[in-house]
């Protein structure tokens, strides 16, 4: 299967890119069954197949420069593709969807979608559009939650791990362990819209657009990503045996209410610490603090 470049003009299109080093190949699979699904019900579409990010965003950029009419762009592959596609679509009326094929998958699975790709391929047909918020990170933007602190640092070891893509989310399990046994919590300074505070021994602190991060873990439980909020959980002031009671509840999304734990909705965060601390989004390395989040409503055009 090669990939095809955008070219010339042509009618309304599905534009399916699917990233072939996803989800330990499982996309190519995902995409041939959809493929004969497409085709039997006549559908227009183009496959736009590649091995690297880079290579998706480059393609995704010459196609939007095109006057060519885009029905959709469905990307087959996990929060890391979704993530660098969704950023290049910012601006634009293009509506997004999504199969999920990665080892996370965690915006699909906070949006409904399931791995049951004939029945997402009917719902998809049915062009129903809506809005969602995005937040909102220095220049870039994040569908689902940003991690600070040790969560940051979890999903850059994770990251860095040879066998994530056989693991899935069982990799951040496994890192989990391995930095708790050396990480110290921080001093952190919060401003929550206008309003000043000061933590001491923070762990981390999630700003969440929707539930899940980590390959399924509930960070927030009641996030939305069309509330006009950020939904953020800061873990602080506990020592680390604590710490695993709270981990240990955090994958049900029971952890909200346990001693050590606030949960707060705003608008906007800023977030100053003792020293630099991993700033994620999506999984993916956005930097370090100090760092501004904030909501962007009804940013984006989804599918589903």
């Amino acid at each position: 299967m090669e990939t095809v470049r955008p070219k010339g003009e042509r009618g309304s299109v599905y534009y399916f890119f699917v990233n072939r080093t996803s989800g330990k190949g499982r996309s190519v699979e995902v995409w041939n069954e959809i493929e004969k699904i497409l085709k039997e019900k006549n559908v227009q579409y183009q496959a736009v197949t590649t091995d690297t990010k880079e290579e998706a965003l480059e393609i995704l950029k010459e196609l939007l420069c095109t006057k060519q009419a885009i029905q959709a762009i469905v990307a087959l592959g996990g929060d890391g593709t979704i993530h660098s596609i969704m950023n290049e679509l910012i601006g634009s009326s293009v509506p997004f969807s999504v199969i999920p094929t990665g080892s996370g998958n965690d915006y699909a699975r906070a949006r409904g979608i399931s791995k049951d790709y004939r029945k997402e391929i009917e719902k998809l047909l049915l062009n129903e559009q809506k809005k969602i918020d995005l937040l909102e990170v220095g220049n870039r933007h994040c569908m689902t939650v940003v991690g600070i602190g040790f969560d940051g640092k979890v999903a850059d070891e994770a990251n860095k791990m040879k066998w994530k893509r056989w693991l899935g989310g069982t990799a951040y399990f496994f890192t989990i362990l391995k930095v708790l046994l050396t990480y110290k919590p921080s001093e952190i300074k919060l401003k929550l819209n206008d309003e000043e505070r000061l933590f001491k021994k923070v762990w981390l602190i999630a700003i969440a657009n929707h539930a899940y991060y980590g390959g399924g873990i509930k960070i927030c439980p009641i996030a939305k990503s069309n509330d006009g909020k950020l939904d953020i959980c800061v873990i602080h002031s506990l020592p680390k045996w604590r710490l695993l009671f709270i981990l240990a509840r955090v994958f049900s999304g029971k952890h909200v209410s346990m001693k050590g734990v606030e949960y707060h909705q705003v608008e906007k965060i800023e977030v100053e610490s003792d020293e630099p601390l991993f700033v994620t989004a999506d999984g993916e390395m956005m930097g370090q603090t100090p760092t501004t989040v904030s909501i962007k409503k009804e940013a984006f055009h989804v599918m589903n």
